[in-house]
């Protein structure tokens, strides 16, 4: 089992670093780092309660019209708790993986523009995720946000996050909702 997690940590970093063109053309290097802050909340299951912090590192790598795509790495920090066959467990864990994003983004001037963002992740995690879950983990976010342009090659943004995480099986697949707000900032290194 070990083995396989090592594998897909692997795997996973490989996919992120892999480059769409050439790293050494650094004429659009730009990141964007983003953290999240989300809290769980109830749809009908009143028997979850996580928090989730997450750092997302992003850069663009298509463009079409006003809508990128990027392609990063998150890791993330669950922790809380649920009831499980009649037991609340406390469980948390560090995760990493993949992320990919697309961005419909509309501005308003030079300086000021409102996106949504909406992404995907494939998390692996150090041990199994909720309690009576998996080792992973996808993980689905969506949510508006601000984003002011500072200087030519730098940006912050603000915005709203809501998240589904779930392992996508029948069995041992004890998912959860969470929102919160998210922190962004972009610039080149």
């Amino acid at each position: 089992m070990r083995r396989l997690i090592y594998s897909l940590f692997i795997i996973s970093f490989l996919l992120t670093c892999l480059a769409g063109q050439s790293y050494c053309y650094a004429a659009d290097s730009k990141l964007e780092l983003e953290w999240e802050y989300l809290t769980s909340y109830s749809k009908g299951r009143l028997d979850r309660d996580i928090d989730t912090v997450s750092l997302h590192i992003l850069k663009e790598i298509a463009k079409t019209g006003n809508k990128p795509i990027y392609r990063g790495i998150t890791i993330t920090r669950p922790t809380g708790s649920l009831t499980y066959h009649g037991q609340t467990l406390n469980r948390s864990a560090v995760g990493i993986g993949p992320t990919y994003m697309i961005r419909a983004k509309k501005h308003y001037s030079d300086k000021l523009s409102t996106a949504l963002d909406i992404s995907g992740s494939l998390i692996l995690y150090d041990k199994a995720f909720p309690a009576g879950g998996r080792a992973f983990n996808f993980m689905w976010r969506i949510g508006p946000k601000l984003i002011y342009k500072t200087s030519e090659d730098s940006s912050i943004n603000v915005g709203y996050t809501v998240m589904h995480v779930s392992n996508g099986f029948n069995s041992h697949n004890p998912g959860y909702e969470a929102n919160g707000v998210s922190i962004g900032f972009v610039t080149k290194f």
